[in-house]
């Protein structure tokens, strides 16, 4: 196949002879994408991806099953380690090894991101190394992109809260073990940022916690599983009364946890997205809605803020702190129609994929009970490329993206 030699005025020119620079069609380049690459056979075990957080060089490991086969897809798992306010090594001194002999790894690729004092799991440049972890793999393994999961142990545990309250996106099931969400309030833990409960709507839950567990237990947690439950989020919560802070549950639990991840694939385009957040740089996504302006409307909707749980017969406490205002979107999707309750939001994006939306019809977008938008959407090459450079996902594919005003 013959190249460019170089390019003039847009024209593509091989060897003397001008040809018309091509760009593919929508469907074509849609189907190319979808499809995805050729996968290479890798060898099996743990190995090292080196990166660099928070200006250290840091050694996260994934392992790679015996039985890994490239031409069929892979579930990943991201485990979150515990013990984060570890200081960072000293040169020469060896970091801790990671495996997965704690929670034992089933036919699944696991990705294992490394933590310590300062870059915790709560942390902007952490968040973005488990992000770019994760593309990372997707980029040279085979992996179901409906089948990511998050997990972790203490810590860990607590990690998984935060991602899930802050980048659903990925996952595809949020599993905190021994783990509590109140330790996030703590303003000596460090959080970046504002949390929602309410944003844990996206993504299934199992929590797993001791009741012997002399840090976080069972009874300790009960409290804020339902507050959850009162925002909506799907929690299936598994107690083991005689368990400490330890896996001492794993053999009970060992079924049931794989039953819990086999059964819940990620729906890539919900009918149904809930998202609140307090700034419009990061935190703003939730698979296909986008918050992109902050600001109260006069049409505002009348949206819960779960945020307090309950201590004592009539007396609630407050959890997370807020500092900055905020703005929620609550929007459900009925084939091509759109109708969302906004407050706090001045505007939002819709991502249309072909996969959830008739581009031969007509789209309508109602927000807080006023139509705002109602016609034909065109599918657009360039969209849909500038999402999956984003997303680098096989089964989240966007043709337009409908920028909306909220009235």
């Amino acid at each position: 196949m013959k190249r460019c030699a170089f390019s003039l005025l847009g024209v593509c020119v091989v060897l003397g002879s001008a040809l018309p620079a091509q760009t593919p069609d929508f469907d074509t380049e849609y189907a190319r994408l979808k499809s995805g690459p050729s996968y290479q056979k890798e060898a099996p075990g743990f190995r090292e991806l080196r990166t660099t957080v928070g200006g250290h060089g840091v050694d996260n490991t994934l392992y790679v099953p015996d039985s890994y086969d490239p031409r069929k897809m892979w579930p990943l798992r991201v485990q979150l380690h515990g013990g984060v306010s570890r200081p960072y090594p000293l040169r020469g001194e060896p970091t801790r090894p990671l495996t997965t002999n704690r929670i034992p790894s089933a036919d699944e690729l696991v990705l294992q991101p490394r933590a310590w004092g300062d870059s915790e799991w709560w942390r902007g440049h952490q968040v973005d190394n488990i992000l770019a972890l994760v593309d990372q793999v997707k980029r040279g393994f085979n992996v179901d992109e409906s089948h990511v999961y998050i997990t972790g142990i203490s810590d860990g545990g607590t990690g998984a809260y935060y991602l899930a309250m802050r980048v659903p996106t990925l996952w595809s099931a949020c599993i905190p073990l021994n783990g509590h969400p109140s330790v996030l309030a703590n303003p000596d833990t460090g959080v970046e940022g504002q949390l929602f409960i309410g944003n844990l709507v996206n993504c299934p839950m199992l929590l797993v916690n001791g009741g012997r567990d002399p840090l976080y237990p069972a009874a300790s947690v009960a409290p804020f599983v339902d507050m959850m439950k009162r925002a909506g989020v799907a929690i299936t919560w598994h107690v083991y009364p005689e368990a400490g802070h330890d896996t001492s549950w794993w053999p009970d639990e060992h079924g049931r946890y794989e039953e819990f991840v086999r059964t819940h694939t990620r729906v890539a385009h919900p009918d149904t997205l809930s998202w609140e957040t307090e700034r419009t740089d990061r935190y703003n996504r939730v698979r296909w809605l986008v918050i992109d302006t902050l600001g109260a409307r006069a049409s505002d909707a009348a949206l819960e803020d779960v945020n307090a749980f309950e201590v004592a017969a009539g007396r609630r406490i407050t959890l997370y702190a807020r500092q900055k205002a905020s703005g929620r979107v609550d929007v459900v999707r009925r084939g091509n129609a759109f109708d969302a309750r906004a407050r706090g939001v001045r505007d939002l994006t819709l991502l249309l994929s072909p996969d959830a939306v008739d581009f031969t019809k007509p789209v309508r977008v109602t927000v807080n009970g006023r139509r705002v938008f109602e016609g034909a959407v065109k599918k657009d090459v360039a969209t849909l490329r500038k999402w999956f450079a984003k997303d680098n996902d096989r089964t989240m594919l966007y043709g337009a993206e409908l920028r909306i005003a909220v009235p």
